[in-house]
């Protein structure tokens, strides 16, 4: 017990820390330190490349040129680079249609069109390949951002001091909700404090100017490049600083879902980011070193942290600690108060308290992705699969499932020895049964994963008559098999599968790839309905149907798959959804109604 209390104690002191002290003081501070703008031009314009890798962008590439085109810089200096990376909308021919104009500028326009979609860092890595031979200086920009006119010039004088590597500025959000703005303003200060205490510790793709000379190509499965190259520069011995008087402005607004996925595809890319620039720690800069360990380093485990810290208060409540069970309200409290904008309750300090909180969340699943192996091709930027799927509803079912699956899990489990003693007993085989099934459907690939049951059929029931429906008395069902179907009770290794995220407690019946084929081509819309969403262990279709038959049986849970699918988009009308369904399920269990 006195372990436990010692570690909540640390981990107290660098939740304050890093909140409080680190953040709050580095916020402050940047604020206070004085703005210096200048209006001197530099003596010599050294020859400047802008890179932009596009997918799609056909909705901002307009103002992203019209923007270009008039910046305050000398034209015969000035080399734009963009690749149109397999853009499927009007991206590549709207900017054909530019390409005049920026010649009659006299600036040099070099658009590369690919049919193939390789992702912006294969992109990135091509484009400054190209850029190297032409300019001294790179700068690299989102589509949806625009930089103010004389971003390339103050860059420019601030890249008179020798040491300087790479240069970030100010992200400003036009139309962001409080919570981002909060944040961004947040971060801006505290990069501004960094540049003068150090160095600014990572950029933003919105912009950011570096040496050429300093570009090394970044490994493929690197997820944000905006960190890695300025980080690079950092390595070579360089400083990265922070010019206020460069701005960028985001013109997208993305959407709930868009917002979620880019923080999953940050959380992971800082995990990937804490690892490999331990490097930090062997530069002769303290300053460097303290900035990213209580930036960047703690920034990264705090949703660990939180889960370790939560765990702790949990477990020593119910030894009986008054002080321990405070501290478990205290954060409920806090996690309920940064639900509530999901139900429609805001005001100012919930809005920046759910952004806060929300983002530790996606984080965190992130995270949790990068570890399991699902970014090891970088990110693509890819269009969202659904419209109608709330991203608080997604994030809320993810969260239950997981917290869910670990009590039942540990509710039932000494019933596992009991069944596994019964099926030895009643037949020759495995205990457990592994079958391929089909998962979740995304814009990249179909997801298969290998569902885990209790053995209900003799050992190779289909090794003669291969993948078939389930009949009623099937003869290949053992006795015991026939009771654990009944009751559901085989179902229970599934929340393996769950918390492993093959699967959802709630969801489509998952189904087997060989069958998929042939109901695909016999029922329209069939693969749907585990597009964008796990398959469940169980699910509306299930507790108003059966096992498949026939065709037929399959074609009506189709009806109830979509229902389902639908009820995403309120987190109130899936939060009812699924408790009918947990109980509905519960009923079939106990009345041993199930096939």
């Amino acid at each position: 017990m006195t372990t436990s209390w010692f570690i909540l104690f640390i981990l107290t002191l660098i939740i304050i820390y890093h909140h409080v002290i680190y953040s709050a003081v580095m916020v402050w501070y940047g604020r206070h330190l004085k703005r210096k703008i200048t209006t001197v031009e530099p003596n010599s314009f050294p020859a400047v490349a802008i890179i932009i890798p596009a997918y799609n962008e056909e909705e901002h590439i307009n103002d992203k040129l019209a923007n270009l085109l008039m910046l305050d810089y000398p034209a015969d200096k000035l080399f734009i680079f963009i690749c149109c990376d397999g853009c499927s909308d009007e991206t590549a021919n709207i900017c054909r249609q530019w390409e005049s104009q920026f010649q009659r500028a006299n600036i040099h326009f070099q658009l590369q069109i690919s049919t193939s979609n390789k992702g912006k860092l294969a992109r990135l890595n091509q484009l400054m390949t190209m850029a190297q031979p032409y300019a001294d200086l790179v700068a690299l920009s989102d589509v949806s951002a625009l930089i103010s006119i004389d971003a390339l010039k103050q860059a420019i004088y601030s890249f008179n001091d020798p040491k300087v590597g790479a240069i970030t500025g100010n992200y400003l959000i036009y139309n962001g909700n409080t919570g981002e703005q909060q944040y961004w303003s947040w971060q801006n200060n505290m990069r501004f404090a960094e540049s003068h205490l150090g160095s600014v510790i990572g950029g933003n793709g919105a912009f950011y100017i570096m040496r050429t000379r300093l570009f090394q190509p970044l490994p493929n499965d690197t997820i944000n490049d905006d960190f890695m190259l300025p980080m690079q520069v950092l390595k070579q011995g360089y400083n990265v600083i922070y010019n206020e008087c460069i701005n960028s402005i985001e013109l997208d607004v993305s959407s709930n879902e868009e917002n979620h996925q880019r923080r999953q595809r940050i959380g992971a890319g800082n995990l990937q980011q804490l690892i490999r620039c331990r490097f930090v720690f062997n530069l002769h800069q303290p300053g460097v070193k303290w900035l990213f360990a209580s930036g960047k380093g703690l920034r990264t485990l705090m949703p660990f942290i939180f889960i370790v810290y939560l765990g702790l208060t949990l477990s020593l409540a119910s030894e009986g600690s008054l002080l321990a069970l405070w501290l478990t309200g205290l954060q409920l409290t806090g996690y309920g108060l940064a639900a509530l904008p999901l139900i429609g309750i805001k005001n100012k300090f919930l809005d920046k308290l759910h952004y806060l909180i929300g983002g530790y969340l996606s984080s965190l699943i992130g995270m949790v992705r990068y570890i399991f192996g699902q970014f090891k091709h970088g990110w693509k930027s890819q269009p969202p699969i659904h419209h109608y799927q709330n991203t608080s509803t997604l994030i809320l079912k993810r969260f239950f499932d997981i917290v869910l699956s670990f009590i039942g899990l540990l509710l039932t489990l000494p019933l596992w020895s009991f069944i596994a003693l019964l099926i030895r007993l009643d037949s020759k085989g495995d205990i457990f049964y592994r079958q391929v099934r089909v998962g979740q459907i995304n814009d990249e690939h179909i997801m298969l994963f290998s569902m885990l049951k209790f053995r209900t059929m003799l050992p190779n029931a289909e090794a003669e008559s291969g993948a078939v429906w389930s009949r009623k008395n099937d003869p290949r069902i053992t006795r015991i098999g026939r009771f654990l179907r009944d009751t559901r009770l085989d179902e229970l290794p599934q929340f393996i599968n769950v918390i492993k995220g093959d699967m959802s407690l709630i969801g489509p019946r998952p189904e087997r790839p060989e069958l998929c084929g042939c109901l695909q081509n016999a029922l329209p819309f069939y693969l749907e309905r585990t597009r964008g969403l796990r398959p469940g262990v169980t699910g509306l279709a299930q507790v108003n149907q059966g096992y498949d038959s026939c065709i037929e049986d399959v074609k009506s849970k189709i009806a109830w798959d979509h229902a389902y699918a639908v009820a995403l988009a309120s987190p109130l009308q899936w939060l009812r959804m699924d408790c009918c369904i947990l109980l509905k399920t519960a009923y079939i269990m106990v009345t041993r109604r199930g096939q």
